[in-house]
């Protein structure tokens, strides 16, 4: 299968760029809160020394001229989405990988746009020119990949048949594996793809397990996996501004009132239940704050939603002034997801679906819960007995 991977380098900072036109040609940091650390997400070029995951104390040592931003993810991943958006009116078939890079399937729309050139010329123009896109086009993910990393900015590169040759001369780091896969990797000598594809399978196997494989594979240019289409979360969104900015308790919670009224009246949401409520507000003079609520129940009626959030927000200290405020609400669900059955077994089995979906809810990925299966209980060693398995709801 043709694909296309469209790369965004640095969107974070030409994110902001777009938004802030007047710190263009300036050193540019943009940090984000890991517990008590802050490091470094992204930078611009004219910060010269920093790279992203630095801590912020030496990024400040090395270019001390540079303009803080705290990272607005929440704005980053809005302006990626509309990129999304832009892509699939191009193709049906588009892949929302990291941010920064997608996907897109390219087969049968050669003829359509009246040749490759064309096709590529159009994805371009679905990313604004202020991003300045890199494509590579491929017979797989991880060759166009490789393809956009080469490429500048604009441009597009094509792998040409000998993948395995194409691929020989770059690092193993480009690979999608565990940091200390690549360390052991870098450790036995194997610094580029070449090195690692001359290698037998059994021996990288022996070596990184189950990466092993995948990683000899996309080595030799070999990628089958499919192209995985984004799938949009459904969200029902309210916005309002404040007459003047405000720090009240009073305030904020009339306005949550307020726009869990508005939300609660809309089609889409009309007789289902939510999971999440997502605030995001500008701050007067400081970086825009944003609070993600995961409910303990799935809620289906304002009343019950701002009991819920009123009493999380009772223990939030606002960074400051709110000048505006924006709730989006998500992870619906229909009544049966919180009704009960009247079998017992039935019921604990909805009951530990509801869990898994809250819990996915709140943590933004699927949780790392597993049950037991038996596999073979009359073996004599204990460890083939049993086996843990992903928790499907």
């Amino acid at each position: 299968m043709k694909i296309a991977c469209i790369l965004i380098t640095h969107l974070p900072v030409k994110a902001e760029l777009r938004r802030y036109p007047e710190l263009r040609r300036r050193p540019v940091i943009i940090t984000e809160s890991y517990g008590s650390k802050e490091l470094v997400l992204d930078s611009s070029s004219e910060a010269r020394g920093v790279v992203s995951g630095m801590s912020l104390q030496e990024a400040v040592s090395r270019c001390k001229s540079a303009t803080l931003l705290q990272a607005d993810t929440p704005y980053y991943e809005t302006a990626f989405d509309d990129v999304i958006s832009s892509l699939e009116q191009r193709s049906p078939l588009v892949e929302k990988a990291e941010l920064g890079c997608a996907y897109v399937g390219l087969d049968g729309l050669e003829a359509m746009y009246g040749g490759e050139a064309r096709l590529i010329s159009s994805l371009l123009q679905a990313v604004p020119e202020e991003f300045n896109p890199r494509i590579g086009v491929a017979e797989g993910k991880f060759p166009a990949y490789v393809a956009s990393v080469t490429s500048s900015g604009g441009r597009a590169t094509r792998v040409p048949r000998d993948t395995a040759g194409f691929l020989k001369d770059f690092s193993v780091n480009l690979l999608p594996l565990s940091w200390n896969s690549k360390e052991r990797l870098h450790a036995f000598g194997l610094h580029t793809l070449g090195q690692l594809a001359s290698l037998k399978v059994g021996s990288v196997q022996a070596q990184l397990k189950a990466e092993g494989k995948k990683a000899w594979e996309l080595a030799n240019g070999i990628d089958s996996s499919h192209l995985l289409p984004y799938q949009r979360e459904e969200v029902v969104t309210e916005f309002l501004t404040f007459p003047s900015p405000t720090v009240t308790q009073h305030a904020i919670l009339t306005a949550v009132e307020t726009l869990l009224g508005r939300a609660f009246t809309r089609p889409l949401i009309m007789g289902r239940y939510v999971r999440t409520a997502t605030m995001e507000s500008q701050v007067f003079r400081r970086p825009p704050w944003t609070k993600r609520f995961a409910f303990k129940e799935a809620v289906g009626s304002k009343e019950r939603a701002l009991f819920s959030l009123k009493s999380r927000l009772d223990i939030v200290t606002m960074p400051g002034p709110l000048e505006d405020m924006k709730l989006t609400l998500a992870g619906f669900t229909g009544q049966a997801g919180i009704q009960s059955s009247l079998f017992s077994d039935i019921r604990k089995q909805e009951q530990l679906k509801e869990m898994m979906r809250q819990l996915e809810a709140l943590l933004g990925c699927r949780p790392p819960i597993y049950r037991v299966r038996d596999v073979e209980p009359w073996s004599r060693i204990p460890e083939r007995r049993q086996a843990l398995v992903p928790f499907d709801p």
